[in-house]
């Protein structure tokens, strides 16, 4: 009994030393690696958003972390090797980090105040709990504005560019953490989508040198717009910009024929015609002549021989305007042909011009119906009509006008007709024919017991027919006097007295039509009894009208 005693004690004593090893841990090094020994738990996860952070200096840092189930306790650690234990910041041991509002799910959370250079770089949320530490790291960026942007061109001339060659054009901003957006801007247009831009960095720290290369063929009526560089950034509320405006050069753009139409004769004539140059012109005159090659005389401008007046208006921008005053426009000037040359120090260009006093053709009609390659400038003459590829544009003319007009009175003078007829019951407003009042007595007679025994249902589909027939007599054609005639016999001879019908085989003469009766019962009983007719029975009749054939008479006879 007393062995038996000693050997439980002595189970019971191991069951508590084993018990009491597992609960046991060291740590060597608080910042080093955890070393334990027992059990290691595994109802215990950690609770970390690793996403990166973007902050700016002087704005608040949050670095949350928390634990599912018991810890021991936490440390957060920064790249530079700061160490800050969690429950020595929530005791205010660390000036300028505190503890954070809500802490649920954030039992190791921490708030810096106020962020500076200092705390740019990787953070480390270390939570310790039974045989084990629970890890989890984020990236914090402390922002770092950027620096001006620059455009990397003469800004003394300005951005000069071609037509014909595309240009490259460079925006850099030397640093910036993180790196910066850019975008391209002409005017009021996103032209971002013709730019490159490279990020380098330039130190272990994460700030960056950015450039924005913009590849793009520019087009005569870009001239003079600005060409923005915009940067966006983390520490910068709006874009900040810079600009040049666009010097795009250019010979003076072709353009098809013009041609000015319902010039009047015996009136002074003043042709305007709009053409772009960049750089200025340095020569330009008009030229005049039975053809575009044959000359014959030609005019300075601005200058003048008497009969033509040349000038030129400057619009500005690369825009202007050639005129040329005819004086008494005549039928001679119309059979002319002119030429507006234009040269600058990047090429010439011949504008040929037509005088025309006929009417404007129809759109497709004219040889100025081609396209032309300039934006629309052409402006409209005092007289006429001008018809070019810029404008495509025309004005109504006084026969237009007056043909519109025509064309409303007679709409007008047509609905006063109709209107007028209709009030008249004229033509197809008049009343339909009705059928000749004895005609339709006599049928009513000769139906008259028919209709009766019909009942009301055979009555209404009788007047649906009347009703159709009255409608379609409009569309038949009248009868001639031989048809009417037929037609009148054969009415007659449908139409006998009431004793014939006491004898239906009554012998008629080979000049009468045989009448034939046939007796129609009427009697709404069953189908298979037969219904006897008794003498006072109404009994109706059908009148069926035949011809007597020449075997008939010879019957008769014998």
């Amino acid at each position: 009994m007393c062995k038996c005693s000693f050997v439980r004690g002595a189970l019971v004593a191991l069951v508590l030393m084993a018990h009491a090893r597992a609960q046991e841990y060291t740590v060597d090094d608080p910042t080093g690696d955890v070393v334990f020994n027992g059990v290691r738990s595994t109802d215990v996860s950690l609770i970390f958003d690793d996403s990166e952070i973007v902050v700016n200096p002087g704005d608040q840092l949050n670095l949350d972390c928390g634990v599912h189930g018991q810890s021991r306790y936490c440390i957060w650690e920064s790249e530079s090797g700061q160490i800050l234990q969690v429950e020595d910041v929530y005791s205010n041991v660390f000036d300028g980090v505190s503890k954070p509002v809500n802490t649920v799910g954030n039992e190791c959370g921490i708030v810096i105040n106020s962020a500076d250079i200092g705390h740019h770089g990787q953070w480390t949320c270390k939570v310790f709990v039974v045989g084990k530490s629970l890890v989890g790291t984020k990236n914090v960026i402390v922002t770092i504005k950027p620096t001006s942007p620059i455009l990397e061109v003469d800004s003394s001339r300005g951005l000069v560019v071609t037509n014909e060659d595309e240009t490259p054009v460079k925006c850099s901003v030397a640093a910036a953490r993180p790196a910066v957006g850019i975008r391209w801007y002409l005017g009021d247009r996103d032209i971002t989508v013709s730019a490159e831009t490279e990020e380098t960095p330039t130190d272990k720290g994460g700030i960056y040198k950015s450039v924005s290369t913009l590849r793009r063929t520019f087009q005569p009526s870009e001239n003079g717009q600005l060409l923005t560089c915009s940067v966006t950034h983390k520490t910068l509320p709006v874009p900040e910009n810079t600009s040049i405006a666009l010097n795009v050069v250019f010979k003076p753009v072709e353009k098809p024929v013009s041609t000015f139409y319902q010039i009047r004769p015996g009136n002074d004539y003043e042709v305007k015609l709009n053409f772009s140059a960049n750089p200025a012109p340095i020569r330009k005159e008009w030229r005049y002549g039975k053809s575009f090659e044959n000359v014959e005389g030609s005019i300075s401008i601005p200058g003048s021989d008497g009969h033509y007046r040349a000038d030129i208006e400057d619009l500005g921008n690369g825009m202007y305007t050639a005129k040329l005053l005819v004086t008494g426009f005549t039928e001679a000037d119309a059979n002319k042909n002119y030429l507006l040359v234009v040269e600058n120090d990047y090429g010439e260009t011949q504008y040929k011009v037509k005088l025309s006093m006929h009417e404007a053709p129809k759109d497709g009609d004219s040889e100025t119906s081609n396209y032309d390659k300039i934006p629309p400038t052409e402006l409209s003459v005092s007289e006429g009509i001008v018809f070019d590829d810029e404008t495509k544009s025309n004005t109504l003319s006084g026969g237009a006008v007056a043909g519109i007009i025509i064309v409303l009175l007679i709409v007008v003078a047509a609905v006063g007709a109709a209107g007028y007829a209709r009030y008249r019951q004229m033509f197809c407003f008049a009343p339909l024919a009705t059928p000749d009042p004895e005609e339709a007595k006599d049928t009513r007679e000769e139906h008259s017991d028919t209709e009766s025994a019909r009942g009301t249902s055979t009555s209404h589909a009788a007047n649906l027919k009347n009703r159709l027939g009255q409608l379609t007599q409009v569309f038949k054609k009248p009868k001639k006097d031989h048809d009417m005639k037929q037609d009148e016999t054969e009415k007659k001879s449908l139409t006998k007295d009431e004793h014939n019908k006491g004898s239906p085989f009554k012998e008629q003469s080979p000049n009468e039509k045989e009448v034939v009766y046939a007796e129609l019962d009427l009697g709404k009983g069953e189908p298979e009894k037969k219904t006897e007719v008794k003498a006072e029975d109404k009994t109706e009749y059908a009148q069926i009208v035949g011809t007597i054939t020449d075997n008939r008479e010879e019957e008769k006879k014998e």
